[in-house]
């Protein structure tokens, strides 16, 4: 044990077998042999492996060629949303970004971990933090609607990670990972964490996955008393499971800006989003290769802290409209229905 500890210490950083032998299993461990495309076609060289998968994401990231209009989503979010942020609680999530959230932002973050395209690591922001710091968070407080983030600093390489139980040789059984830059990343943490404290006053409690203070669990627990009540009350009934194919992909950009401000969003966290969703290109990353970019232009990254928040808080408008119409949506429930 003490050789191998001595032989990994002294050589494990250096261009010999022992890296080499180390790469080659990693690579292997997440190596594509072949796939099938949407149309069944099944693909065995890298380059059609990776262009199978270019193909399919583009179609994921592009379903609109046109944003739905302002007044339809405004209309359907009037009759939908009954929780607002308070005035102060907004005020709050604008305010400047300051040297205590970017230290707190980036001590959670673990060193190790893959770069975004830039190449930056963790360690590289936490060794020089005390001089970037400054002026990254003076730039981040100074974008209005007349400027905004570089198209670098969006771009992202995408890991495809396979489903486990699932079927790998077909595209759409993968899921994609954003490997952000980490300035990214530390303005969306730095974003998610102000934001945590609010969410449970904006989501419905039926709503448990990503709300701090709440546990899948409880919806769980909930499913297996209606259960029970059901059989015991003899009433016929159906439980339906739904599980909404790659979800986070699919959230429209301009369904969320409207949701946001019909939430009480203010003016500076808008300006944030709309920077973060505004000129997004990624390349996937296939057997060590990497794809052409594609553009995005719809979805929240997996892999991005602010997602899941970003994700439940726009599913929240569709999960209102069900609660209001229980009688077609429901079964009774003591005090309460529940979906």
């Amino acid at each position: 044990m003490l050789l191998t500890k001595q032989t990994y210490y002294t050589q494990g950083n250096k261009c010999g077998r022992l890296l080499a032998n180390a790469l080659k299993q990693r690579r292997q461990a997440t190596y594509i042999p072949k796939i099938k495309d949407r149309d069944g076609r099944e693909h065995h060289l890298t380059k059609d492996i990776s262009e199978a998968f270019h193909k399919y994401f583009t179609s994921l990231y592009q379903l609109r060629d046109s944003p739905p209009l302002e007044s339809d989503i405004r209309s359907y979010l009037k009759d939908s949303l009954h929780s607002v942020l308070p005035p102060d609680s907004a005020s709050a999530l604008d305010a400047p970004f300051t040297t205590e959230e970017f230290s707190m932002a980036l001590s959670t973050m673990k060193a190790g971990k893959s770069p975004g395209p830039d190449g930056f690591s963790v360690a590289y922001y936490k060794t020089f933090g005390s001089l970037l710091g400054p002026r990254f968070l003076a730039m981040l407080n100074s974008l209005d609607g007349s400027t905004s983030l570089e198209q670098a600093t969006l771009r992202a390489h995408i890991a495809l990670i396979p489903k486990p139980e699932r079927d790998h040789t077909s595209v759409t059984n993968y899921r994609p990972i954003s490997l952000l830059n980490v300035d990214v990343k530390i303005m969306t943490k730095m974003m998610a964490t102000r934001l945590n404290p609010y969410v449970p006053g904006l989501v419905h409690p039926d709503q448990t996955g990503f709300v701090p203070t709440r546990e899948a669990r409880d919806n769980t627990i909930r499913a297996i008393n209606l259960i029970h009540l059901a059989v015991s009350s003899h009433t016929p009934t159906i439980f339906l499971s739904i599980d909404a194919e790659k979800a986070f992909d699919r959230v429209d950009w301009a369904f969320l800006l409207e949701t946001l401000s019909f939430l009480g969003f203010g003016s500076q966290w808008l300006t944030w989003i709309k920077n973060l969703y505004s000129t997004p290109t990624a390349s996937l990353r296939v057997n060590g290769t990497y794809s052409p970019d594609l553009d995005i232009r719809n979805g929240t990254r997996q892999g991005c802290p602010l997602s899941p928040l970003l994700f439940i808080l726009t599913l929240e408008p569709l999960l209102q409209r069900i609660r209001d119409h229980p009688t077609s949506m429901a079964i009774p429930y003591p005090y309460t229905n529940t979906k």
